[in-house]
């Protein structure tokens, strides 16, 4: 044709910036585009078009439901989804993951509480309809506990010493029970310090979960896959000083966990696949008490590592790790963005306490809690993007501070593990 579509824009390289969105369209009116009529007067197909000037108008595609819809249309549609890698990281580098609600904390002898998030949106009520956010498919031996959230899985443990990893839109549920030998060789003060999920862009039915446990001045791992399902238990390593390493205040970013260590101010860094521990020292000349847990690290957009922190003032502070002129490690601050008058608003000018929840993919979730006149904990939830830095309340409500932001997963009906292309796997989507 004369009027061919431009190539598909190049992948950002890494550490850069993503390219900028496209112009939208829908999958409506993509599915309903079956004739265009080229410059000359000719008329062809659609389906005429190459893999690659496909590919360019999928990522046109405003979200990522849209490109489930698009895909399924046809084998060759899904074909080229499914063959090509590349456009699908470019694919996450655009177009983020819906949102599609928060795992909330009740109480200790239930099973956590679901909030769906815009509700309105036909996505978020399609997803919700056919997905078991109730979490009925868990044993109730025992009340279970959230403990980390990410790419559609939700990693959840109990007191009989045990995770279960949940997909809530599959119904797949793994109750993994933890290793014998875990506390093995232990000091006095044998604790478990948190659980973590590990998952795969390209395979999203592979996971892998890490359990960091401690004594009174040591770490050690242990790392459960589900492609050999079993524990890989590492050696105890020193981390120096009294052990004040608080449970679930760790977080997982490329495969390294991160630990406050309290009263010291620094970091211990965990890499879970080597059990290297390493030191990082907290930003200097800040206004973070290093005996409470009043900051969080995280992750940027473009994956580099970041610390937020929410001051008295409703201030929120936020520091990146970058590299020096002399190739040493330092923190530098980004943003002090001020939440006081969004805070204002919403809550109508009742204060409370301000606290950073999770940092993740440039997205910062924190929260303002205060008690009512009837001694019972009121809680918002605020969610704000380091890119935009636009601050939207997420919902609110009489219940603990501790969420879970649940963000829709990548089908696995659009990656390509055998070659195989047919409809037979539109119902892993």
């Amino acid at each position: 044709m004369s009027s061919e579509p431009p190539p598909p824009p190049p992948l950002p390289p890494s550490g850069a910036a993503p390219a900028a969105k496209p112009p939208s369209i829908t999958s409506t009116t993509l599915a309903t585009a079956a004739l265009a009529t080229a410059a000359d007067g000719t008329t062809t197909t659609i389906s005429s078009l190459g893999q690659d000037q496909l590919l360019d108008i999928f990522l046109r595609l405003p979200n990522l439901p849209d490109l489930v819809r698009a895909a399924l249309t046809c084998r060759p549609w899904l074909g080229a989804v499914r063959s090509s890698p590349s456009f699908r990281r470019l694919f996450r580098a655009i177009h983020p993951a819906p949102l599609l609600g928060i795992f909330l904390k009740v109480d200790d002898d239930t099973a956590p509480s679901f909030a769906p998030l815009r509700r309105s949106d036909p996505v978020v009520t399609a997803a919700l309809r056919r997905g078991d956010f109730f979490l009925t498919s868990l044993p109730l031996d025992d009340a279970w506990t959230v403990t980390d959230c990410r790419d559609g899985y939700i990693l959840l443990w109990n007191t009989f010493w045990a995770v279960a990893v949940v997909n809530p839109m599959t119904w797949a549920v793994d109750v993994i029970s933890f290793p014998d030998d875990v506390a093995d060789g232990s000091l006095r003060d044998f604790a478990f310090l948190g659980f973590h999920l590990l998952t795969s862009d390209e395979n999203p039915r592979s996971f892998r979960v890490v359990c960091l446990c401690a004594d009174v001045s040591r770490v050690r791992a242990a790392v459960f896959s589900s492609e050999t399902s079993d524990w890989a238990v590492h050696p105890w390593v020193e981390i120096g000083g009294d052990n004040s390493l608080k449970y679930g205040a760790g977080t997982l970013v490329d495969g390294s966990v991160y630990w406050p260590f309290y009263g010291e101010g620094r970091i211990i860094r965990i890499n879970t696949a080597t059990m290297d521990v390493s030191s990082l020292d907290l930003p200097s000349h800040t206004t973070i008490d290093y005996w409470q847990d009043d900051f969080m690290v995280g992750d940027t957009k473009d994956g580099e590592l970041c610390i937020a922190h929410a001051s008295d003032d409703f201030l929120l502070h936020v520091w990146i790790r970058s590299v020096g002129s002399d190739g040493i490690g330092i923190w530098a601050r980004q943003n002090i963005v001020s939440c006081s008058a969004e805070i204002d608003r919403v809550t109508r000018g009742l204060e409370g306490q301000v606290r950073v929840v999770q940092v993740r993919s440039g997205c910062v979730y924190f929260s303002m809690t205060r008690m009512t006149l009837a001694g019972t904990q009121r809680t918002w939830f605020f969610y704000l993007s380091l890119e935009t830095m636009e601050i939207e309340l997420l919902i609110h409500g009489t219940f603990d501070d501790s969420a879970f932001p649940y963000h829709m997963a990548w089908p696995p009906c659009l990656i390509g593990d055998d070659g195989s292309t047919g409809h037979e796997v539109e119902a892993s989507c």
